[in-house]
C-alpha cells in the first residue's frame, strides 16, 4: 500500500515537470478554431464573392438540417459542391492558394458523403466537418459580409450563420436554440 501511494505521489510530481519541459512553441500543436491558427489573406473581391456563394449555399443546408429533411440536405450538398467548383483557384496565389486547397478537400469530401446519404444523423456528422473547413476559409479570406460563428456544446460542433439567432442544425427542433455565437467574422 505504501509503495502504491509513493508511486502515485512520484508520478504526480514528475508529470507536471514533463509538461513544463515540453516545447511550447506551437509547432505541430495547433488547436482547432484558435485565431492564431488561421491566417488572414488579402484576396480579390471576385474570390470573396465566389466563396460567398459557397457560404450562402451552406445557409440553405443549415435550414434543411434544422428541418431534419435528409433529401433537401442531399440537394443542398450538391449545390455546395457546384459552388465550390465555381471558385476560381487562380485568383489566389502562394500560401493563400495552399490554404484554399487545404480547406477545399474536407469540404468536397464531406459534402460528397452528405450528397449520397439518406441518414440525417450521418449528414449532420459530416456537416460538422464541412462547417469547420468553411469557417476556416471564411476567416482566412472573408466573404464581404458579417458572418456569425456559432457553437453547440451538446453536439460539440459549429456552424456559420448570417444572423445572431441560433437555429441548431445538429439537433433541429429537439434543441433548436442550443448554442451561442462564439465569434463574429467581418
Amino acid at each position: 500500500m505504501k509503495k502504491q501511494i509513493l508511486g502515485f505521489v512520484i508520478g504526480a510530481l514528475i508529470l507536471p515537470l514533463g509538461v513544463l519541459a515540453q516545447d511550447h512553441s506551437g509547432h505541430g500543436m495547433k488547436m482547432s478554431n484558435e485565431e492564431s491558427d488561421i491566417t488572414r489573406y488579402d484576396v480579390s473581391a471576385d474570390f470573396q464573392q465566389q466563396l460567398n456563394a459557397v457560404y450562402k449555399a451552406s445557409l440553405e443546408m443549415n435550414k434543411s438540417l434544422v428541418e431534419g429533411n435528409a433529401q433537401t440536405v442531399k440537394e443542398n450538398a450538391g449545390t455546395m459542391i457546384h459552388r465550390i467548383t465555381e471558385v476560381d483557384m487562380s485568383l489566389v496565389k502562394g500560401d493563400a492558394h495552399m490554404a484554399w486547397m487545404n480547406y477545399m478537400k474536407p469540404l468536397s469530401d464531406e459534402l460528397g458523403k452528405i450528397s449520397v446519404s439518406d441518414d440525417i444523423a450521418a449528414q449532420r456528422k459530416s456537416y460538422a466537418l464541412v462547417s469547420e473547413a468553411l469557417y476556416k476559409a471564411v476567416k482566412s479570406f472573408g466573404v464581404g459580409e458579417t458572418v456569425y460563428y456559432q457553437y453547440c456544446p451538446m453536439a460539440k460542433s459549429s456552424w456559420l450563420n448570417n444572423t445572431e439567432e441560433v437555429n441548431n442544425p445538429y439537433y433541429g427542433s429537439a434543441m433548436l436554440k442550443c448554442g451561442s455565437t462564439k465569434e463574429t467574422i467581418n
